[in-house]
């Protein structure tokens, strides 16, 4: 195990009656991180301990029957349930150990049902220690949460104090499905896009200087949002299945044309910078190369390609952001980004529009490559200048995807996890 602080952030001293040490379980997941680092350590009262992802791994792997994972937990399997058990016990004894060496006051993880922590959140509740989820899996199309609806169903009643959750979408999931009550669920929005409405209220006060105009496109592969449907039964779909199984549906000619479209912008403007930023997987980058390579021209040399990170500093140098089916593009929105979304090809079919999620009318739609490419260049030629406060229509989006147009999702994580520890500390004998 290791304990340290996250990185840049100051933290409250342990000694402090007002200071509260906390463990943050699945730092590495993407966008956690800043959700943590935004939230719980952006006014010093928190300091944080991080366990490495593979600890709570392998003692379930030591413990937990094999056939549970992420998308099935609950059973009635007599041999099964001995494990869960089996584990929950030395997860207690553990954690009574782990604190008395390392006095913490709550655990937060990124999600409810990762497998290895499902027994953590109830040895932690018997020993009166909170365990709060700061669910980062919100932004679901319609068919999505189709999808996941019996998923949710399999993984059993959730242990823990609190899940916070960035929307009502995500919230009524959970609660329909039984994962938790009500109570327990509570909607905060996405702490992240705080950082971005402070820049955008600071930076519409400032010149835009020199520097050349940059678009930022937000890559997406041909399989985007859906190769966790591929299960998913043809009656669940709006697509008959006489027209093929959710898992030969992609999105290859809106990938293709819009990765092309963003290639012939670059050309046509060789003083600009175009920034293409992928997701850090390797298969998926491949397929995008190859897309890419697929002109047999080489790429122009404006074009940079940077595989994950946080998008923040990239959002803030662009003029343009191009993308699709991404939360990329409501924190576009928060920064007062012109946002283009390519809607052509497979995302013009009307079967599709419930994998599609819709950002909006604060959004532009390109409806060709040739659209794209004209509006693109409208916003590199005259780059705008960043506004003090959003449209409402980009309001109105954020509100309902990320539950955060206010720029206050940060303190309402941060009041409700001081409301879980302060409750605890009055329990304890």
């Amino acid at each position: 195990m290791s304990v340290r602080p996250l990185p840049s952030q100051k933290q409250a001293s342990i000694n402090s009656d007002t200071a509260f040490r906390v463990l943050v379980l699945n730092l590495n997941k993407p966008g956690f991180l800043e959700d943590i680092e935004d939230s719980l350590l952006s006014d010093g009262s928190f300091s944080v301990v991080c366990w490495p992802n593979y600890v709570l791994k392998a003692f379930a792997t030591g413990l937990l029957a094999p056939q549970l994972n992420n998308k099935r937990y609950d059973s009635d399997d007599p041999a099964i349930e001995t494990s869960k058990q089996n584990y929950r016990r030395f997860l207690t004894a553990m954690w009574d150990h782990y604190r008395k060496i390392v006095p913490t006051d709550a655990v937060i993880s990124a999600n409810f049902g990762y497998f290895a922590q499902r027994e953590f959140g109830a040895a932690l509740k018997a020993l009166r220690t909170p365990f709060v989820v700061l669910h980062k899996e919100n932004v679901k199309s319609p068919d999505r949460v189709k999808y996941w609806e019996p998923i949710y169903r399999t993984r059993g009643a959730f242990e823990g104090s609190k899940i916070l959750v960035y929307n009502a979408t995500e919230r009524n999931l959970q609660i329909s499905t039984g994962v938790a009550s009500p109570e327990q669920v509570l909607v905060t929005g996405m702490p992240r896009l705080d950082r971005i409405h402070h820049w955008r209220r600071e930076r519409a006060r400032q010149r835009r200087g020199d520097r050349p105009p940059q678009l930022l496109f937000f890559s997406f592969w041909r399989k985007e949002k859906l190769t966790a449907t591929e299960r998913i039964t043809d009656a669940r779909t709006r697509i008959d299945a006489a027209e093929g199984k959710w898992a030969e549906l992609s999105w290859t000619g809106l990938c293709e044309g819009t990765h092309k479209a963003i290639v012939e912008l670059a050309r046509q403007n060789p003083n600009a910078r175009v920034v293409i930023k992928t997701k850090a997987h390797s298969r998926r980058v491949d397929d995008i190369l190859d897309i890419l390579k697929e002109n047999g021209q080489g790429l122009p040399t404006n074009i940079s390609i940077i595989s994950g990170g946080d998008p923040f500093p990239l959002l803030m140098e662009s003029d343009v952001v191009v993308g699709f089916n991404t939360t990329a593009l409501l924190e576009a929105l928060a920064a007062g980004k012109p946002v283009i979304v390519p809607q052509f090809a497979e995302a013009d079919d009307t079967r599709m529009q419930p994998l599609v999620i819709d950002v909006g009318a604060g959004v532009e739609r390109a409806r060709s490559t040739d659209d794209l490419i004209r509006l693109a260049n409208t916003y590199l030629r005259a780059p705008p200048a960043v506004p003090e406060e959003m449209s409402s229509a980009a309001s109105q989006s954020l509100r309902y995807w990320v539950g955060n147009d206010d720029g206050k999702a940060s303190q309402r994580v941060q009041e409700l996890v001081r409301s879980e520890i302060l409750a605890s500390r009055r329990r304890q004998p």
